[in-house]
């Protein structure tokens, strides 16, 4: 007996390093992959190569981040158009290889969304029972959705903003610097700012205030480091939208304003836009609100990211990647409760997600302006979601209790 008992723990510590290298292992294998596809094909990760020419550009010295360009292989310039707080953080990229580069910026994106599937799943099924493999089974699964596999491909930045909010906003509401996070996410890149909003519409003032002020912090820093870049970025050129697009009816901008544009086959549908989306805005705002009324935070944040999408003149698909914590919270609250009808909805959602991916053959064929019948129906995808999901929350929420102060 008391050999079976010394020998059971030598066991167990024997399994443990298994479930603790997989998730390395994974993000190690994407990383190979992706520095053997860009050495063979010399495509992909443009973004990438815009924050590592940018970084290169601050390097030289101050005034030269935003004359600095990348030409991608389908001609198109790529500039780098986030604030010089940003270009100081990807300093580290100046000074490694492409290949290098590559490599380590995938390995970290897999991490970070491993990280960001945990975080979920701890906000969406409240335990204490480790949930090692439902999370490595959500990130594999989580892989082919065209949001991540194209902000894989890109070599984008949105993993990493949206973990940093995550863990910001769905961690305790009463600790001190609850709502940095959000600040120091949009310093990086502006468009995180949106839950600053969010902050407000719930009462959290002092955490709006932490925010502001975190984001603030960010911009006293750029100013220190490169003030004429600074100067530029802040007096206009963050508002120059032909550094974002040339067009905005591209099948690859999931914005209100991409479908619109599309629906009536003109770039000029500001008229239109402006009060549409400024609806959306008061109505999802609200929404939010009313999710983290009911105490479900991480709802609440799901629905103010899905609004800040749908009203963003251009939402890039790769920035849709808060699909990803929100299937883990309809996937993982249907399986704590036994829901079929829950876990159906889940899996098929997954699936026209992972087929979206075919957006990137119809822009590959020309097809990525002009649409008519279906295509109208098909090139507006995720935004047609996004506005059934706020749809729908009225119908989610009504007759939940409120729990007290947001």
């Amino acid at each position: 007996m008391s050999a079976l008992t010394t020998q059971a723990p030598n066991r167990l510590r024997s399994r443990r390093p298994l479930p603790t290298l997989a998730p390395v292992v994974l993000a190690a294998l994407v990383a190979a992959g992706a520095v053997v596809v860009h050495r063979v094909t010399g495509q992909f990760w443009w973004d990438l190569a815009a924050y590592r020419t940018g970084a290169t550009a601050a390097a030289t010295g101050d005034g030269n981040l935003y004359d600095a360009v990348v030409r991608g292989a389908d001609g198109i310039e790529l500039g780098f158009t986030y604030p010089p707080f940003a270009a100081l953080l990807f300093q580290p990229l100046a000074h490694l290889g492409v290949d290098v580069g590559i490599g380590l910026w995938a390995f970290a994106s897999v991490l970070a969304l491993l990280a960001v599937i945990q975080v979920s799943w701890r906000a969406a099924v409240p335990t204490t029972r480790p949930a090692t493999l439902p999370v490595l089974v959500a990130t594999v699964a989580a892989l082919p959705l065209f949001a991540v596999s194209g902000h894989l491909q890109a070599g984008q930045v949105g993993l990493f903003l949206m973990l940093i909010v995550l863990l910001d906003l769905t961690g305790d509401p009463g600790r001190r610097w609850y709502g940095l996070g959000v600040g120091v996410a949009a310093g990086i890149k502006l468009t995180p700012l949106v839950f600053v909003v969010y902050l407000v519409a719930t009462g959290r003032w002092r955490a709006a205030g932490t925010a502001l002020a975190g984001f603030l912090g960010t911009v006293a820093v750029g100013f220190a480091w490169h003030p004429a870049d600074s100067s530029r970025f802040w007096g206009g050129a963050l508002l120059d939208s032909s550094r974002v697009t040339g067009d905005p009816r591209t099948i690859l901008n999931q914005s209100l304003h991409g479908a619109l544009a599309r629906l009536a086959d003109s770039a000029d549908v500001q008229g239109v836009w402006l009060p549409v989306a400024a609806l959306v805005a008061v109505a999802g705002v609200a929404l939010a609100a009313w999710c983290a009324r009911t105490g479900d935070h991480l709802l609440g944040v799901l629905t103010c990211a899905a609004t800040g999408l749908l009203v963003s003149p251009v939402s890039w698909h790769h920035h849709w990647v808060w699909w990803v914590p929100a299937l883990v919270l309809v996937a993982g609250r249907s399986w704590s409760t036994r829901s079929r009808h829950g876990l159906a909805v889940a899996a098929a959602l997954w699936l026209v997600l992972v087929a979206s991916t075919t957006g990137v053959l119809a822009g590959l064929q020309g097809w990525d302006l002009h649409f008519h019948g279906p295509g109208l129906v098909y090139s507006n995808l995720y935004v047609l979601l996004g506005l059934a999901a706020l749809g729908y929350l009225p119908f989610h929420l009504r007759g939940r209790p409120r729990v007290g102060a947001a």
